[in-house]
């Protein structure tokens, strides 16, 4: 079992591995800055932004849904949802 960090973080490097890109490659990609994804990238983000999900997905010419539907999301931990009350 590992955090939706851990998750979005394996499928990050996965997928950067399999297209051979490296963060600075990545993130002109996905237009961001090259320290967001190198933050997201070393676990140092502990919720990335969907945006910055989207993007990055759309630099690896997926949708949000094709980026989840890997089987590194299927072992998550989940964590109750805090109130804002």
């Amino acid at each position: 079992m590992h955090t939706m960090q851990e998750a979005v973080r394996q499928r990050i490097v996965a997928l950067m591995n399999e297209h051979n890109y490296s963060i600075s490659e990545l993130a002109r990609r996905a237009d961001l800055t090259q320290s967001t994804v190198n933050d997201i990238v070393k676990g140092k983000v502990k919720n990335p932004s969907m945006q910055a999900i989207f993007q990055i997905a759309k630099a690896f010419n997926l949708t949000i849904g094709e980026f989840t539907s890997h089987e590194v999301f299927t072992e998550i931990e989940t964590q109750p949802m805090k109130s804002n009350r």
